[in-house]
Order: C-alpha cells, then structure tokens, then sequence
C-alpha cells in the first residue's frame, strides 16, 4: 500500500450515524474523482470539533503522524 503525500487535500466534514466525522481525499493520479487516503474512526459531538481535528489530520499528513489511513490509499 502506498501513502501518498499530496498537497491537494481536500477536507470534508460529514454527519454520519449521529455524530460527525472528518476524510482527507486527493485527486486520483489516474482516472476521475476523488481517493480517501486518510479518515477519522472516531465520531465527534459537533462539526467543529470534527473540522478542527481534522485540519490537525490535514497537518500531520505530511508528517505521517500515525493517521488510520484509508485501505484504498
């Protein structure tokens, strides 16, 4: 499995099973759309909370930090 370090992230902020969660997505080197490469498995009590960890996520990217990294990266 590759990591790839993009500096095209794309955070997106989602509700989901009743709380809110955060993915890091990049533009796919082949083809259309957009790849997941890195998400939250935890569920966050607000949108803020997700948002700011997952700018922190956005971050730490570049660093990897230890982020639960997308199996389809």
């Amino acid at each position: 499995m590759t990591h790839p370090r993009s500096p095209d992230l794309t955070l997106h902020v989602f509700e989901q099973d009743g709380g809110w969660h955060w993915a890091l997505t990049t533009e796919r080197e082949h083809g259309t759309g957009k790849k997941v490469v890195a998400y939250s498995e935890d569920m966050y009590a607000s949108q803020a909370l997700a948002r700011a960890h997952g700018e922190q996520a956005a971050k730490d990217w570049k660093h990897d930090a230890g982020l639960h990294r997308s199996e389809f990266a």
